[in-house]
Order: C-alpha cells, then structure tokens, then sequence
C-alpha cells in the first residue's frame, strides 16, 4: 500500500475520533490531511462535507459532497474498467 494512503487513513481516523468527540474544527483539518495526503480519499470528503455543514459553511461543505460525489464516480469507472479487461 502506498504510504501517503497509509498516512491518508491515519488523519482520516484522527479526524472521525476527535470529530466524534465534539472537535469538529480539529476534525477538519485531519480530513484536510487526509485529502491532501489522498484526494482520492472519497470518505475524507464527505466527512469534511459533514464537519463544513456543522461549522454552517454550507457552500464549501456542498462543495465536498459533490467532490466525494465525483470521486465515487471515478473509481466506480475505474473498477468496472478493471473488471472489463478481465
């Protein structure tokens, strides 16, 4: 496994445990570094969505739904396209 990934789920975990505990502005930045880390991290960007819509920034949080959206989208195509070539 890549080690940016490895380090992707590590602040992804971060961020859903402090999150969980009520830190939702440190949440955001893990899943910041998730993201950076992993910007196809589909999770990460919904979890930030969710942290975002908390903070009442509804723009950005939209923002990353409809990101998460896309990268859902693009490994979905990328899966079938593996499974094609099969």
């Amino acid at each position: 496994m890549d080690e940016n990934i490895k380090k992707a789920e590590y602040y992804y975990k971060k961020g859903v445990g402090v999150g969980n505990k009520g830190d939702v502005e440190k949440a955001l930045e893990y899943f910041n570094k998730a993201i950076e880390l992993n910007p196809l991290y589909r999770d990460a960007w919904f979890n930030k969505a969710l942290a975002l819509r908390i903070l009442g920034r509804y723009d950005e949080a939209r923002e990353c739904f409809f990101r998460g959206l896309s990268v859902e989208k693009y490994l979905m195509c990328k899966k079938q396209n593996i499974n094609d070539e099969k």
